[in-house]
């Protein structure tokens, strides 16, 4: 079951997520091999990025018997108004060819996220929107609010296997903010940096770093919405206050 107003999730369900830093809201260290079970009795998947990872992650979760999948993270945004840090929910999450998905009753998220800004489209696309004409270019082409990279992948797990799904994210870049252009070539698979490869790839493009730095800000205030939504969801007493059963390969940088 969804939750009823001012209580978190009351049923298992399966966290997607696809950043190592994203996963962190959740509580230290990080498993990176597979889905662990959290402390409040919830699922946590850390997929890395992209459609191609995020849904034999949540093929996963759905075989350890959750009762609904949650694409849980951060995401571009695409219209205007919606800052960094705002948490955003969207009742329908679509893909570039056009397949879309409906959330499930997005009402009963808001009841115990007051905060939770409530959206029209998420578009799920194959690679970073990088540059503000792209978000505008998107915007106008699919009126989406906003955009990640694993939400309809998720979505259609769910769908294939009539369970409930619902795209929680918040917004790390806004319509007005680009992020440097070949970033994920620095980044490892679950958004970790590499630094030699990072230095390569932004050179001394003074333009590249001053983006990378406004993009970092711009993480911070995401994350601390993150991890006040996850502690809300799964009944944390505090944020940081649960820790996933893990296994062998962890992350806790």
């Amino acid at each position: 079951m969804l939750p009823q107003s001012g209580r978190p999730l009351d049923a298992c369900y399966g966290f997607v997520v696809a950043l190592a830093a994203e996963a962190r809201a959740f509580g230290r260290p990080v498993a990176l091999d597979g889905p662990r079970a959290l402390a409040c009795g919830q699922w946590l998947g850390v997929s890395g990025m992209g459609a191609e990872r995020a849904r034999p992650m949540a093929l996963d979760l759905v075989s350890r018997g959750v009762q609904g999948l949650v694409s849980f993270g951060t995401c571009a945004g695409l219209a205007p108004g919606l800052a960094a840090g705002t948490l955003v929910c969207a009742r329908v999450v679509c893909d570039e060819q056009g397949t879309s998905y409906e959330a499930s009753s997005p009402q009963a998220l808001l009841d115990v996220l007051p905060a939770c800004v409530p959206t029209d489209i998420l578009l799920s696309v194959s690679r970073p929107v990088c540059a503000v004409a792209d978000k505008a270019r998107l915007f106008a082409r699919y009126g989406a609010w906003t955009a990640d990279m694993e939400s309809a992948a998720v979505a259609r797990v769910a769908c294939d296997n009539g369970l409930p799904f619902v795209a929680l994210r918040v917004v790390v870049d806004p319509f007005d903010a680009s992020v440097p252009e070949r970033l994920i070539e620095g980044l490892d698979v679950w958004g970790r940096p590499r630094v030699g490869a990072l230095l390569a790839v932004l050179g001394t493009d003074r333009k590249q770093w001053r983006a990378l730095w406004h993009l970092s800000r711009h993480f911070g205030k995401a994350r601390r919405t993150l991890s006040g939504a996850a502690a809300a969801l799964t009944g944390r007493s505090s944020i940081g206050g649960g820790r996933a059963v893990l296994g062998r390969k962890t992350d806790d940088r």
